[in-house]
């Protein structure tokens, strides 16, 4: 939660100050007093309303001794109060809880965002009720598409104000000339451009004058702070948007080339260049830019290879020009002007081909999202046709998308069932497409309850994920049937059996980390269902990655967990393996690509076992530093899980393990307890539930930390 503060003049405020001062606030009087006295945040609230070109508001991302502060300002010149009416909605909280990418979402939203207020009509007083982080969250898929593309118009000054960045790292940089508007986008594209290179703490404001000019008509006034918090104002250096008075160095051509790729394939494509195969951040700061420059090589290699004619027998192979001739010079790409579309974009339609192919999980066909082909479901959950086309306004549109469906085309024309993808499934980075592989008695359908449990509760926030539902409405009913009643002690059924019919994922999330929106759809298939191996088993070829779900029960030969399966305390259990494990592996091809997927081997039911080394050690531990995945600790835990069902003879569970590349094991428990009569009179208590998802978004390149490219290698 973030706390709120509003500011506004009046004579003498919740603090006996008058001016432009706090008069209501989420904070006790005590923690007002230190934001307002201890930080910066007094000084930024104040716009400069002597400047006839205070602009109506404007945004600042402060990072404070207390915290990080959101300050967003508004403006109105009033004769009557001689220019005085200068308010500001604040939000604070603990540092890194506002991301960069967030706060200028937020602030290009102005009056629209939401849980934004109303400065000069919010009641004064300590009665203000603290805002929730998932507005941030909701502002940044309201906003994160249009300053994208007005990011990738401007591509003229991002490579100027790119340059000037890499240039003076330290410095803060003031842009002249600029509107406000083209401050923000600008901020948007540098985030993107240069996180990896300088990752922050990154500090903005998009107005504040120069106070080092003596003329302050002429000074700039859109300002990036890239320092470290606690740090003298520094170097300030103006830089010419229009490129006339900057040099054209190495920083400049490395930030031409770097805006060029940004443009050309949009943030998707330059974040693989990011991150594929190292991620830069993770790298020495001082071999990062060369790194960059290697890549962009690499790159422009790999493309003339792709477009370079071949030659066959009987045809004359391109020559090099003759010597003494003169080549012609290569025309440098243009890049965009301020305002303008590239040239390379197309134009815009129904079928848009910026957006992702997805593979249908259904059907297995690669699609692409289509605006005319849109669905709502009714009180019978019967799909309608929609048109969205008149629908114009962003935040109605936003809305209306966020509960419509496509029907898939099913090119191949295979499926004679119709069936239909949410639209956030659709638009956004291709779907994470997790399955969960497990015997019917495994407990996977408990585990994946408390999973879904544990993220609703935030519990991902401290590794900088957050989430939404894909479908509101398909989430709500999985709560509803499946968390709720398990919260409340009541032991789920098993998977249905689906029988021929189509196969739908459990539930699927939105989950934002880093600037990034990618839906991660789980897939919970009924131990019949897998062990039978029919039709219903094709999600398996969409799939990301799999959790393998063993059940301690059957796998482990123990004298406490033979009483529970019938058998004598002391005849040896019979093991044969996991009929679904067997059958999955059987099923899917040993390509490389899909060896390759994340897996994770999760010994459900843990429990049971926990007096038994070296589980005792594991289930109730918790990571050093919260929110931080630790490599090393992640091998150490799939070192011990694999002696352990090595030790008990286990061999047919590690089977995963064996074949997949990347793999963690984790002994994880969804209730904590075992169930009395189909239920669990102490209630529940999960531990350590996330752990193989946090894993696999490791292994996925969802997590903006150092070091997770080693997680289960």
């Amino acid at each position: 939660m973030l706390h709120q503060i509003v500011y506004r003049w009046d004579p003498d405020g919740l603090l006996g100050r008058r001016g432009i001062v706090p008069v209501a606030t989420s904070l006790s009087r005590d923690e007002l007093f230190g934001w307002h006295t201890r930080t910066r945040l007094a000084d930024a609230v104040t716009m400069d309303y002597g400047d006839p070109a205070c602009p109506a508001s404007s945004v600042c991302l402060l990072d404070t001794p207390l915290g990080v502060a959101l300050v967003r300002r508004a403006f109105t010149a009033d004769a009557r109060r001689q220019r005085l009416n200068n308010s500001a909605h604040v939000l604070v909280g603990p540092r890194d809880s506002i991301a960069p990418f967030d706060a200028i979402a937020w602030g290009s939203l102005e009056a629209r965002a939401p849980g934004a207020l109303d400065p000069d009509r919010t009641p004064a007083g300590y009665g203000l009720k603290p805002l929730a982080d998932e507005r941030l969250a909701e502002a940044f898929e309201l906003a994160a598409g249009g300053l994208h593309e007005r990011a990738r118009r401007l591509g003229d000054p991002l490579e100027v104000f790119t340059a000037a960045v890499l240039r003076r790292p330290r410095a803060r940089v003031a842009l002249l000339p600029a509107t406000t508007e083209d401050a923000t986008a600008l901020l948007w594209g540098l985030q993107h451009l240069l996180t990896a290179l300088l990752p922050g703490p990154w500090t903005f404001s998009t107005f504040e004058v120069d106070d080092t000019t003596p003329d302050p008509k002429g000074a700039p006034r859109f300002v990036i702070l890239p320092r470290v918090p606690g740090a003298g104002p520094g170097t300030r250096v103006r830089v010419d948007l229009t490129g006339r008075d900057e040099p054209f160095d190495a920083h400049r051509e490395l930030a031409r080339r770097m805006v060029k790729h940004y443009v050309g394939e949009g943030w998707a494509g330059f974040h693989r260049l990011l991150n594929v195969p190292t991620e830069v951040h993770t790298l020495p700061e001082a071999t990062r830019v060369e790194e960059i420059r290697g890549r962009l090589d690499a790159l422009g290699a790999r493309r003339e290879a792709r477009t370079k004619p071949r030659t066959s027998p009987g045809t004359r192979a391109e020559q090099p020009p003759e010597e003494g001739t003169r080549e012609m010079p290569r025309v440098p790409p243009q890049v965009s002007s301020p305002g303008a579309q590239p040239a390379a974009a197309p134009a815009a339609g129904p079928i848009d081909p910026n957006r992702p192919e997805v593979r249908c999980p259904y059907c297995l066909d690669l699609i692409r999202w289509n605006e005319n082909d849109l669905y709502e479901r009714d009180d019978r959950l019967r799909y309608e046709r929609v048109n969205l086309s008149t629908v114009t306004d962003p935040v109605k549109r936003h809305d209306r998308l966020r509960a419509t469906f496509m029907r898939c085309p099913n090119p191949g024309g295979d499926e004679e069932r119709e069936h239909y993808l949410p639209t956030n499934y659709l638009i956004h980075e291709p779907p994470l497409v997790i399955g969960l592989i497990g015997d019917g008695l495994s407990g996977k359908t408990h585990l994946l309850a408390a999973m879904i449990a544990e993220i609703d509760a935030g519990g991902l926030r401290p590794y900088g994920v957050t989430h939404q539902p894909v479908d509101p409405d398909q989430h709500q009913d999985y709560l509803r049937n499946r968390v709720d009643p398990l919260q409340r002690g009541t032991m789920l059924a098993t998977t249905v059996n689906h029988q021929g019919n189509l196969v739908q994922f459990a539930d699927a999330l939105l989950l934002r980390s880093a600037g990034r929106t990618r839906p991660i759809a789980f897939f919970d298939v009924s131990g019949e269902d897998l062990a039978r191996g029919g039709r219903e088993m094709q999600f398996l070829a969409a799939a990301d990655a799999f959790v393998f779900v063993v059940d301690p029960v059957v796998a482990v030969d123990l004298p406490e967990l033979r009483r529970l399966t019938g058998e004598g305390e002391d005849a040896p259990g019979v093991r044969r393996g996991d009929r679904t494990f067997a059958a999955v592996m059987d099923r899917l091809p040993r390509t490389a690509e899909l060896l390759g997927r994340p897996v994770t081997v999760a010994v459900t039911k843990s429990d049971l076992i926990r007096f038994e080394p070296p589980v005792d050690a594991w289930l109730g531990s918790h990571p050093p530093r919260p929110g931080q995945v630790d490599p090393a600790r992640v091998a150490a835990e799939s070192r011990d899980v694999y002696s352990f069902l090595h030790a008990h003879d286990a061999v047919a569970w590690l089977s995963p393990f064996e074949e997949f590349r990347r793999c963690t094991m984790h002994f994880v428990s969804a209730t904590g307890a075992r169930d009395r009569d189909g239920r669990f009179p102490g209630g529940i208590r999960p531990r350590r539930v996330l752990e193989p998802i946090v894993s696999i978004l490791a292994m996925c390149d969802m997590l903006d930390q150092a070091g997770v490219e080693r997680v289960g290698v």
